[in-house]
């Protein structure tokens, strides 16, 4: 999800204000879009889209 012009993937919490260069792919996930890392996606595929958070637990976990 974006959070003030900062990019969170919704299966690791990583930011992109880290200064990691990471990028993140565009989702659609129990109908809501979300944003993943690349270092997720694998994970995703082969593992399964439980891993993927809804954009209200992830702003719950950033205490948002």
């Amino acid at each position: 999800m974006e959070i003030n012009n900062v990019q969170v993937c919704n299966v690791c919490l990583s930011p992109s204000d880290d200064g990691e260069k990471r990028v993140y792919v565009k989702a659609l996930c129990g109908g809501e879009e979300v944003l993943i890392c690349t270092s997720c996606i694998p994970r995703v595929i082969h593992e399964s889209g439980e891993l993927v958070k809804s954009n209200a637990e992830v702003k719950a976990t950033l205490g948002l």
